[in-house]
């Protein structure tokens, strides 16, 4: 991929916010409305400074386990020596249908938790999972996503430790809601975050976007046409956890809602940085191009659930690339563009060389995607 120059441009400058007065669904999207939400209400009241950082997963300040220097003679029988700070993540999954192409709730459930450590330079340990059923669902399905749960907690390693069950009455409510909250281990060196990122560093994804999304949108079934799309839906840590064994690797996240560009903006504003992403080099599925057009929606913001954006030291292109390129979820792994000095914010530069912003949405394309 050629390398990008540094566009002169002059970003628009927005004047005044929105005033939010009520919860809308747009405010559970992953947009600004969410965005907002979450700044002016939870941070304003729960703002500790690990909560400030608006990552997907918190290191717990202040405590690590170090059971690996335990002699081996005194360990407990099945133990694992485990060294690292403790990382955490909570999540809560709403998707409609609970079954899709691709997988179910509960994998949902599992490989999102996973994600969100992984992201972090966490291995995953432990979860926990809250079910909210509604009156009336059949255990038969109830089962079928435990045994979808167990299944993904048995590849990702980690135990199921704690829970809690609620029903509620028939109604407008969905058939199941889950709530999971995740414990890991941040492995030793892994230095991540947005402090870490500098103008010149690659961005980099394992494959193609917006899968998720038109998965959803097509087993819903309310829009008259059928296509192959199928989810994403994948635990990363096999993937993302052997990039960091060498320097290099700056940031991740995993773009679920709002899809690549909000993740980017999300990035932008941590930075200060300008991110600049080539329309050409951006891998795309056929399926996926053609939901998005005959649904109207932008692939830029359709959510993954299998997906990691990774800013890398241009250093590491190739290592990095190479690993998640010899991963079963990393084949078409592709360089998607660098970060600049100037201008801030999100850019995509098109196919005929000019470049268009790629703002965060005020809200969601579609409801309960994850």
């Amino acid at each position: 991929m050629t390398k990008l120059a540094e566009p002169e441009w002059n970003p628009p400058v927005i004047v005044g916010d929105i005033v939010d007065s009520r919860i809308v669904m747009g405010h559970g999207a992953g947009g600004k409305k969410m965005h907002r939400l979450i700044k002016n209400v939870f941070v304003k009241h729960f703002g500790s400074p690990a909560l400030r950082n608006l990552a997907d997963a918190a290191v717990l300040p202040g405590l690590q386990v170090k059971t690996g220097t335990v002699p081996r003679s005194t360990r407990t029988r099945g133990t694992v020596p485990v060294f690292g700070e403790l990382v955490m993540t909570t999540d809560s999954y709403v998707v409609q249908p609970i079954f899709f192409p691709g997988g179910d709730i509960g994998k949902l459930a599992v490989c999102g938790t996973v994600n969100d450590l992984a992201v972090m330079g966490a291995k995953p340990r432990f979860i926990s999972l809250a079910f909210v059923l509604r009156e009336g669902l059949e255990v038969t399905k109830l089962e079928a996503i435990c045994r979808s749960i167990a299944a993904e907690c048995r590849k990702a390693g980690i135990q199921v430790v704690t829970g809690d069950t609620k029903v509620i009455e028939r109604g407008e409510a969905d058939e199941l809601y889950i709530n999971t909250t995740g414990i890991g281990t941040r492995l030793p060196g892994a230095q991540l975050g947005p402090e870490q990122v500098k103008p010149g560093d690659v961005i980099l994804i394992n494959g193609p976007i917006g899968e998720h999304e038109a998965a959803i949108a097509v087993a819903r079934g309310a829009y008259r046409f059928k296509g192959k799309a199928e989810s994403d839906c994948a635990a990363l840590d096999g993937l993302v956890l052997p990039l960091l064994a060498k320097p290099g690797v700056r940031l991740m996240r995993d773009p679920t809602r709002g899809g690549l560009a909000t993740t980017l903006n999300e990035f932008a504003e941590a930075t200060g940085r300008g991110f600049v992403v080539d329309e050409a080099a951006l891998p795309v599925s056929k399926h996926v191009l053609g939901v998005a057009e005959l649904l109207g929606l932008s692939p830029f913001y359709m959510a993954n659930e299998g997906k990691v954006v990774v800013v890398a030291d241009p250093k590491a292109e190739a290592r990095v690339l190479g690993g998640m390129r010899r991963h079963r979820l990393g084949r078409q792994a592709a360089m998607i563009g660098e970060v600049v000095k100037k201008p801030e914010g999100v850019w995509l530069r098109t196919r005929i060389g000019s470049l268009r912003p790629l703002i965060m949405l005020e809200a969601e394309q579609l409801p309960r995607i994850c």
